[in-house]
């Protein structure tokens, strides 16, 4: 099987493939697949119903456990499941890969891999940044059902659709409810408030708008003003590019009156 780039994409294809073969097969009951593999009967019908659960990779290996494949197709599926494990969780710490669960999300053993805040600050999808919120679920141990509990106004339904859609959250208080149902605090829900609105900017391209190009007009020349005196006649250019009419007249008088003062002899003014 082809391994998709994004964590979304490759789970989706996971689901895609054991749905594909347990069509196959003629759809066999949950009952049959626990028979036929020795697993929990439950995983087969958390997966049929659409329950992907806190650890959906269980469902998927089980699911390839139970459906008839080629040596070649298990060892891919396996891998691109591992493969799945390390983007969205990174390298475990302990020998199980399923979270460790304890009462206070500090003193639990959180798996390895960079911040999730660290990660969903630069991201360039809104996929990206909803596997962020997922992967904060993973190292603080929360489940679907402890945000639904935790949190007066994000049930189960609303925080699973967050983490798998492919558009970033629509609210402020949605991300809120959820990273504060991972135990963030304040502090920590207005830095990831922070960085929903910056990806919601960046994706949208508002962040990135090209600011217009103002060009320098060049002054027109309106008019010519000629003043003749006994001694000389000189010429004052009056140019303006946005000037009123009001503006423009104050300055033709202004003109006027200097060049009439500078042109007239000394002694037509003196007493």
């Amino acid at each position: 099987m082809t391994a998709p780039d994004t964590a979304a994409g490759l789970a989706a294809a996971l689901k895609a493939d054991v749905v594909r073969r347990w069509n196959l097969a003629g759809r066999p009951t949950a009952a049959r697949l626990a028979a036929t593999s020795g697993h929990d009967a439950g995983l087969f019908r958390d997966f049929l119903e659409g329950r992907p659960g806190f650890n959906p990779h269980r469902q998927w290996l089980a699911m390839n456990d139970a459906l008839p494949a080629s040596d070649e197709h298990d060892r891919k599926f396996k891998a691109a499941v591992a493969r799945w494990l390390r983007e969205v969780s990174g390298p475990p710490t302990q020998p199980s890969l399923r979270p460790v669960r304890a009462k206070s999300s500090r003193s639990c053993t959180p798996l390895q891999g960079p911040d999730p805040l660290v990660v969903a600050q630069r991201v360039n999808s809104a996929q990206q940044f909803n596997h962020q919120l997922r992967r904060l679920m993973i190292q603080t141990g929360t489940s679907f059902t402890d945000i639904g509990r935790r949190s007066d106004n994000l049930p189960r339904s609303t925080a699973h659709h967050m983490v798998n859609q492919e558009r970033l959250p629509l609210r402020e208080e949605q991300i809120r409810a959820f990273v504060g149902a991972c135990g963030v605090g304040d502090e920590g829900q207005d830095e990831w408030v922070a960085a929903w609105r910056e990806a919601r900017a960046r994706l949208s391209g508002a962040s990135v708008a090209p600011q217009p190009v103002r060009r320098r007009r060049r002054d027109k020349v309106l008019f010519t003003v000629t003043i003749t005196t006994p001694r000389r006649g000189r010429a004052c250019t009056v140019t303006a590019a946005r000037a009123g009419r009001a503006a423009l007249f104050v300055v033709v008088l202004a003109l006027c009156l200097i060049t009439a003062l500078a042109s007239a002899p000394l002694g037509e003014f003196a007493g």
